[in-house]
Parts: C-alpha cells; sequence; structure tokens
C-alpha cells in the first residue's frame, strides 16, 4: 500500500486510484498528486509515480523504527556536545585564544560529519519529480557537499551552462536566508550542491562559498 503525503495538513492519503487529487482529511488540493506529476512525467507510469514520489508501508515501519533510538542519541549527542563546548570556553580563557579556535574547528567538522550521517539515513530521497538527493559529505576544509541526481535528463540533452546559470541564484538564496542554514553560515561553511544525470555522469557542482552568502 502507498502513500501521499498533504503538503498542508501532513495526512498520509491512501493511494488508490491516479484520479485521487484531494486531501481526504483537510480536502485540500494534494501539490504533488499524479495528475500534476505526470504533466512532466509524461513517460512515466502510475507504478513509477507510486514509488518515487509516494511512501510505501515499508518506508513507514523503517521510520518508526528509527525514531527512539534517534531520540535516544540525539539527547546524549547535544548532552555531550555542551560538556565539549563548556570545555573548550575554558580552554579558551586560560589557554588563549589559538587553542580555542583549534578545538572548535575539531568539533565542528565532527559535528558536520555527523550532520552528514544523519542526512543520509534518509536517503536516496526524492526532493521533486526531476531531483533525487543521493547523499551528503563532510569534505575537509569546512566544505558540506549535497550530491544530486536530475532522474530525467541525460547530460547531451541539456545545456550545462544554461542549467547551472538558472539553478544558482536560487540555490544560493536559500544558503543565504534559509534558517535551517544559520549555524553553517556562523561557522562559514562553504556548501556545494552536486548534480549528475540519469546515466551517474556528473553535470556541474554549484558551490556556495562564505562570500555569496555573507555579502
Amino acid at each position: 500500500m502507498n502513500y501521499l503525503k498533504c503538503n498542508n495538513c501532513g495526512h498520509l492519503n491512501i493511494i488508490k486510484t491516479e484520479y485521487q487529487t484531494f486531501c481526504s482529511n483537510c480536502q485540500k488540493k494534494l501539490d504533488n498528486n499524479y495528475s500534476d506529476w505526470k504533466k512532466s512525467n509524461s513517460e512515466k507510469t502510475f507504478q513509477d509515480f507510486k514509488q518515487l514520489v509516494c511512501v510505501s508501508e515499508e518506508n513507514i515501519r523503517e521510520a518508526n523504527s528509527r525514531s527512539k533510538p534517534k531520540k535516544s542519541k540525539g539527547i546524549k549527542f547535544y548532552i555531550g556536545l555542551a560538556i565539549t563546548i563548556a570545555v573548550f570556553l575554558a580552554a579558551g580563557k586560560y589557554g588563549g585564544v589559538a587553542l580555542f579556535d583549534y578545538f572548535v574547528t575539531a568539533n565542528y567538522d565532527k559535528i558536520m560529519m555527523k550532520v552528514a550521517s544523519e542526512i543520509n539515513k534518509s536517503c536516496p530521497m526524492m526532493i521533486d519529480s526531476e531531483t533525487q538527493l543521493d547523499n551528503a559529505i563532510a569534505l575537509p576544509d569546512n566544505v558540506l557537499q549535497y550530491n544530486y541526481t536530475l532522474v530525467n535528463i541525460l547530460k547531451e540533452s541539456i545545456d550545462i551552462d544554461m542549467a547551472k546559470a538558472q539553478l544558482e541564484p536560487n540555490i544560493v538564496n536559500f544558503v543565504k536566508t534559509s534558517p535551517d542554514m544559520k549555524f553553517q553560515r556562523d561557522y562559514n561553511t562553504t556548501i556545494n550542491y552536486s548534480y549528475k544525470d540519469k546515466a551517474g555522469v556528473h553535470l556541474f557542482v554549484i558551490s556556495v562559498t562564505p562570500e555569496k552568502y555573507l555579502e
């Protein structure tokens, strides 16, 4: 059985037919309904829609099974982080600014690795009908990279420079303004968005450096 989440109220609607357009809970139109999705995916079937866009019972079971351990790990992680920061503050006070900066940087690198690890537990994940998030990687020199696949595109079918030019302003604005990215902005992290085509061929990388989002 497959479900489609309502973006308005969060209700999971059981998908029984391709003509299902409205949420059974709030009666609002489902933004990601099959009829609208089909307009930009004319070559795909209703079965493809259920696999790519909908949530299966297995996905729900996996999410539920991970929820309790995640909560427990999260509490321990943030308690440990609070203790670590307290130690680093003391190090900065008594050992000098350089020592403080060294420890903060080392700890931040570990946090970025943890962030990437948590993201990867939900990957691969469809962001929209065209884009799949494959994974995230914490790279050296304070870089966090998101790796995407454009699932309906082959390299030879698009103008790569034009595609990059169209995507980059929206991505830079998201990093610059989103509350979810404040932590990375505060630590001057470079955010890379790497794209490949449906055959796995590299297309381009959009690199959002601090100079771009702090200007």
